[in-house]
C-alpha cells in the first residue's frame, strides 16, 4: 500500500499497564474505527502492526499490538500518529465525503484564489479549514460550516462565502496561527 492508501485516525497516548497496552485518542471523537481493523501503521519508522485487541476505557481506546509487549516499548510510541487503510473506512452515501479527501483542493473566496486546503482541525463546535497560499506565504482559517463552504468534488475545489472581514481577520504568515 502506498502513502495515500492510509489515513491518520488517532494519536497514541501514554501506556496503560505493564503489558504494552496503549491509550489511543481518535481525531474523530467517538470513532471506534480502531476496533474494526486488523492492521495499523504508526508514523514512528513507518511501522505496521497487527491489532491484537482494542477496547474502550475512560473516553480513550486501549490498543494492544503484536510486537509491543511491555510498558517501555509502548512508551516509545507515545505521541505517534496511527493510520488505518483507507479501504477500512465505511462506504459513504453519494453526497458525503471524508475530510481527508478534500486535502489538496483549491479554495476560492471573495473573488480570489485563497490557496490550497492543507489541514482540517476539529475545534469542538465545528471544523476549521486551514488554507495556505505558499507563494504568498500566508494562511487563512475558515470555519467549515453549512452555507459558508461549498464542496465541488468533481472540480476538486471549495468555494467559500465567509462573513465580511473573516478572510482578512484570519490571514497571517504561514505557521503564525499555531
Amino acid at each position: 500500500m502506498g502513502e495515500s492508501d492510509w489515513i491518520p485516525v488517532a494519536k497514541l497516548g501514554r501506556p496503560h499497564g505493564v503489558r504494552g497496552e496503549m491509550r489511543a485518542w481518535p481525531f474523530d471523537e467517538g470513532s471506534e474505527i480502531l476496533m474494526d481493523v486488523d492492521e495499523i501503521r504508526i508514523e514512528a519508522g513507518d511501522r505496521r502492526f497487527k491489532v491484537r485487541g482494542c477496547r474502550v476505557s475512560n473516553h480513550a481506546l486501549l490498543l494492544a499490538l503484536d510486537g509491543i509487549n511491555g510498558r517501555d516499548e509502548a512508551q516509545r510510541l507515545t505521541g505517534c500518529i496511527i493510520s488505518v487503510p483507507v479501504s477500512s473506512l465505511p462506504e459513504l452515501e453519494e453526497d458525503e465525503f471524508y475530510h481527508h479527501a478534500l486535502i489538496g483542493f483549491e479554495v476560492l473566496g471573495e473573488g480570489e484564489r485563497l490557496g490550497v486546503l492543507e489541514e482540517i482541525h476539529d475545534t469542538g463546535g465545528h471544523d476549521t479549514l486551514v488554507v495556505r497560499d505558499r507563494e504568498a506565504g500566508v494562511e487563512v482559517m475558515i470555519p467549515f460550516v453549512d452555507g459558508m463552504v461549498e464542496v465541488d468534488m468533481e472540480a476538486r475545489r471549495l468555494i467559500v462565502t465567509p462573513p465580511e472581514g473573516l478572510i482578512e481577520a484570519t490571514r497571517a504568515p504561514i505557521g503564525a496561527q499555531g
